[in-house]
């Protein structure tokens, strides 16, 4: 699977595209809700629904490509926003930790909204 990150303001150096990324990172979600128990030994679940803004996107690639791998790392010190398309669609989200460890690099994103 291939994704694309990119800065959200102009930069000459501000977009990269990212191959081979393992897919199982995002395809991650969660609803809005919550089980509460009740005094007669049920439960309450109230059920909020589904909003992008709950999900975390865990991208990682082999990191073959050292420059790849610096430009990720520079917007993600840069930017306290990312634009990630994906081939779900695409998101505005802030870069959350960053690893590079046994040749894979990994960087989070925590979704604000999508934006297509």
């Amino acid at each position: 699977m291939n994704v694309s990150i990119a800065a959200p303001l102009f930069d000459l150096d501000g977009h990269v595209w990212l191959t081979n990324v393992d897919p199982d990172g995002l395809a991650d979600f969660e609803r809005r809700n919550s089980r509460v128990p009740t005094l007669d030994g049920g439960a309450a679940i109230p059920d909020f629904g589904y909003s992008d803004a709950d999900r975390t996107l865990n991208i990682s690639w082999p990191a073959t490509d050292k420059a790849v791998v610096d430009t990720v790392r520079r917007l993600a010190k840069t930017y306290s926003r990312l634009i990630v398309a994906t081939e779900e669609g695409c998101f505005l989200g802030a870069p959350g930790p960053f690893s590079l460890r046994s040749g894979e690099a990994q960087i989070q994103i925590l979704v604000e909204k999508r934006i297509d």
